[in-house]
């Protein structure tokens, strides 16, 4: 039983957290993203591009890998591009969204998918950097919201 409640209460504790990032996110609070998390973002977008450039190679098969590269190719753009629109929405910085999809569909284009995640993270720093410059931050972030409303 010691152990069950240990866990429970580790539940709990993070179920706070949660209910209060989401609670930031709702107010259109945007959260600090450190350099742990900088650095994550950065080795996932290498690994990313580490498994494309292997299903390039799987490509170059003749008739195997030339059938398998468009699937093989879907299967990881689909959940990466899912799995960082949804970080952009926990960290409250969903206007950004057009960087999760445009990395997801640049990924798709043969030669571009070298550098499509890599570049996509990259991007998405310099954007957070420059939020913090006062007349550039205040472009860039009403521009982002801006285009983030067009349908």
């Amino acid at each position: 039983m010691a152990i069950a409640e240990k866990l429970n209460k580790k539940l709990e504790g993070l179920k706070g957290k949660i209910t209060k990032k989401s609670e930031k996110a709702k107010k259109g609070k945007e959260t600090a993203i450190d350099s742990n998390e900088w650095l994550l973002l950065f080795l996932a977008a290498g690994y990313v591009q580490l498994i494309l450039i292997a299903i390039n190679v799987i490509g170059l098969i003749p008739f195997v890998g030339q059938a398998a590269y468009p699937v093989l190719v879907a299967a990881v753009n689909i959940p990466v591009t899912g799995a960082f629109f949804l970080y952009l929405t926990l960290k409250g910085r969903a206007y950004y969204w057009g960087l999760a999809f445009g990395g997801g569909v640049a990924n798709l284009i043969p030669v571009i998918n070298w550098l499509g995640w890599v570049g996509c993270v990259v991007i998405f720093y310099f954007l957070v950097k420059a939020e913090k410059v006062p007349l550039a931050g205040e472009a860039i972030e009403k521009a982002a919201k801006a285009a983030s409303k067009i349908k």
